[in-house]
């Protein structure tokens, strides 16, 4: 894991290099010392090296392996890898590729072997089966890496997965092949899986049934996305991550009845073993499934040749046959939640058990509280790390639907079964397990609609994670077991070293950070001023033009303020009512603490009403500004509100001409926010003569044609220009614009190519930094 770790963070074979050397040169210094230390430490080094190589060869394997053809229309052979994954709009498959070429169907084709994402518009004509040989055509894209500071990398993500591009393609654009190929056995788990969904949602109610599916299986696609964001807030989507205990439901019913049969122990533990393998394929592979059929199996082995099962080397072992099978699988959430689940009960439910043992309690309560409570603590941080947030009424909903999660596990497995039998066997059963869905449904929906059932939290540092570990395993398992007590030498020592951090942090001289944020075709900026107010000027659009679900506020500028640390904003700016610049408001102003909103001064549209009304939901104090009025956000910056001119509106172009336009001031430096102003704007701000003189300028309208004329530019004289922009139709950022920024000699970012643009500056000089470094 060290050696995986290291290679993802470095990307570098050369530091592999020299510190495998530093290890070995230690290892060889202990062995002097003491040959047992040397030969572990041997070991190590073998591992790490193992383990940082192999992650090298594999991400750059993935990674690379289609940029000869990226952005090119290329014609591709190759077979279906995957079952569909579908939404309302569209369905994606993994394609296995077998030929490339570029051209047409008669060029001449490359050899190629490997992975891209196929998606295609949902349609009526059904989807297409595992294995089959399809011929696709479409324009083949590398996906990006992170275009946000800390933000999601889904180039790293994808190719994690062994998947290296992805390509759109139209039906038309789409050729099924005769062959039908993969893996038999691949096939069989996707046809008993296919089996099982059909009898359960001929069993039960839509929502029951899907909820069985995700039990049973981990099949969700028929859960709406309402529902499964209940089962997070009230902590309970867990019962529907198939892990151990589906395997231990499926072990303990097979060990009774071969005992029954009097089958010997060996052929009985080799029968639940080949068992256990297709409940595998039927699962699709999950790592949380794989981590408990490997354990199961190991002490199923164990049992045969006579070996004691020690959980921490078979813990070790899982992990290992899955890092060995795919090392990219370290970053995957799934593992990591398996794992630290697991870990955690091991280690922590006998004492909290110990500790929850009241008289008053019956012992089932105990229980469902020690297991829920121990991996709670377990998995906190990851849960906080990635999702940012924590359900307060998990213990409460785990204690009432924990207790029956087994009886529906086993009635849903003979509905399973006796209904591939006949489909009236299962709706038999599906009368009694009704009711038991329900009422898991009813306490998943009451729980998650309870006031504060869910708090949101900033993302916690690697250090502050290290600690917590280290924290809950010295008090739940060390000290209780080692009867450890701790020593206040040590004790004072850390809270020295606690307090220096925090004195250390408050004495040095802070910046003003100003950060262009990639939010796509849109506007977002946040600023941090030196003594730590935060300002978010806009939030950016939708993700997807035809998708008004998949929000850039939800999806980007709530995690990049939650990875800063920001859980609450002093001040937030709607330059306008477009979507692009106030849709991603709306999840910051009803996730986060926000204490202020500012809007133009100018009669409300549509956009600018829909974010009023949520301050108003949110209790944020609302205020309109324009021309002449000023913002003081601390003693040495301060915000000029320079447009929209009070008493008048401009009547072409209305949204964009009437935006707010501020000039932020800090010590020698400003910095100039233009929202969409047009050339009528900007001609006004020129007739009244208004200061625009900036070092940097916010490229008004995205580079617009019909903005920033050369004389609005003469009058601001900026060193900087950032033009945020994206994917569009309107041809943004113009050539024309471009051009005059150029030959004014002033240097220019763009964040559709530079990603987030990150200004730094304490009243002098400005750093500036991409978050993307430009090819050559």
């Amino acid at each position: 894991m060290a050696g995986i770790l290291f290679a993802h963070i470095t990307q570098s074979y050369q530091f592999v290099f020299y510190s495998g050397i530093l290890l070995i040169l230690i290892a060889l210094a202990l062995w002097k010392v003491k040959d047992m230390f040397g030969f572990l430490l041997a070991g190590i080094v073998i591992f790490y090296l193992m383990g940082s190589l192999y992650y090298l060869y594999t991400y750059n394997q993935n990674t690379y392996k289609f940029s000869d053809y990226a952005g090119e229309q290329v014609y591709i052979r190759g077979y279906i890898d995957s079952a569909p994954d579908a939404d309302s709009y569209k369905v994606v498959y993994e394609l296995k590729t077998e030929e490339v070429s570029i051209g047409d169907w008669s060029s001449e084709p490359d050899r190629l072997k490997g992975r891209i994402l196929l998606t295609t518009p949902k349609g009526d004509g059904g989807f297409i089966d595992y294995g089959r040989e399809v011929m696709v055509s479409g324009t083949l894209n590398i996906p990006k890496g992170s275009t946000n500071p800390e933000g999601f990398n889904y180039r790293t993500y994808l190719s994690h997965n062994g998947i290296s591009a992805t390509l759109f393609a139209m039906e038309y654009n789409l050729r099924l092949g005769e062959e039908n190929r993969g893996n038999f056995l691949v096939k069989l788990g996707l046809y008993m899986r296919s089996r099982i969904v059909y009898v359960i949602n001929e069993s039960l109610p839509p929502q029951q049934a899907g909820l069985l599916n995700g039990m049973l299986i981990g099949y969700k696609q028929d859960l709406s996305e309402e529902v499964q964001d209940a089962f997070s807030d009230s902590g309970l989507s867990h019962i529907m991550a198939v892990s151990g205990s589906n395997v231990a439901f499926i072990i303990l019913p097979l060990v009774f009845i071969f005992g029954k049969l009097k089958i010997r122990q060996k052929y009985a533990n080799i029968s639940i073993i080949a068992i256990l393998m297709i409940f595998t394929l039927i699962t699709g592979f999950e790592p949380s499934v794989l981590r408990a059929v490997i354990m199961a199996a190991v002490i199923l082995i164990g049992q045969i040749i006579w070996r004691e099962t020690e959980v921490f080397t078979s813990i070790s072992f899982a992990a290992l046959l899955l890092l060995f099978y795919n090392p990219g699988i370290l970053f995957n959430i799934g593992f990591q939640l398996s794992f630290a689940a697991t870990i955690s009960l091991v280690l922590f439910y006998k004492y909290i058990k110990e500790k929850l043992s009241f008289k008053f309690l019956p012992s089932f309560v105990v229980d469902v509280l020690a297991a829920t409570i121990s991996a709670q603590i377990g998995v906190l941080p990851i849960t906080v790390f990635y999702f940012n947030k924590v359900s307060v009424v998990s213990i409460l909903s785990n204690l009432l639907v924990v207790p029956i999660v087994e009886f529906i596990t086993i009635l849903g497995s003979l509905m399973a079964l006796l209904g591939q039998i006949h489909v009236g066997l299962s709706i038999l059963i599906g009368y009694i397990n009704n009711v038991l869905l329900s009422f898991v449904l009813l306490v998943t929906k009451f729980s998650a609609s309870m006031p504060w059932s869910v708090i949101t939290l900033t993302t916690p540092s690697v250090i502050l994670v290290i600690c917590y570990y280290a924290a809950i395993t010295y008090f739940f398992w060390y000290k209780p077991k080692f009867k450890a007590k701790l020593n206040v030498k040590y004790f004072a020592l850390a809270a020295l070293l606690v307090f220096g951090t925090i004195v250390y942090g408050v004495i040095t001289p802070k910046e003003l950070e100003v950060t262009f944020l990639d939010v796509g075709q849109g506007d977002c900026a946040l600023i941090k001023t030196s003594q730590g107010k935060t300002v978010l000027i806009d939030g950016g659009g939708y993700s997807s033009a035809t998708n008004k679900s998949t929000s850039v506020g939800e999806n980007i500028v709530l995690p990049f303020l939650l990875d800063c640390g920001i859980g609450r904003l002093d001040l937030v700016i709607a330059t306008h009512g477009h979507d692009d610049h106030i849709q991603g408001l709306i999840s910051v102003l009803k996730e986060l603490k926000v204490d202020n909103l500012i809007i133009p001064e100018i009669t409300l549209d549509a956009g600018l009403e829909s974010i009023c009304k949520i301050a108003g939901q949110e209790k944020i104090q609302l205020e309109m500004c324009a021309s002449g009025d000023s913002i003081k956000l601390d003693n040495m910056t301060y915000l000029d509100v320079l447009a929209p001119k009070k008493g008048t509106y401009i009547e072409k172009s209305p949204l964009n001409n009437n935006s707010l336009v501020l000039k932020l001031h800090y010590k020698d430096i400003s910095i100039l926010f233009t929202g969409d102003i047009e050339k009528e704007a900007e001609d006004i701000l020129i007739s009244d003569n208004i200061d625009l003189k900036a070092d940097v300028l916010k490229v008004a309208h995205h580079g617009s044609s019909g903005s920033t004329c050369s004389e609005f530019l003469e009058r601001t004289r900026p060193d900087v220009a950032v033009i945020s922009v994206g994917k569009n139709n309107f041809g943004h950022p113009s050539d024309d614009v471009l051009q005059v920024l150029e030959n004014s000699g002033i240097m220019m970012f763009r964040t559709d190519f530079d990603g987030a643009i990150v200004l730094k500056t304490y009243g002098k000089d400005i750093k500036i930094k991409r978050t993307v470094e430009r090819a050559g």
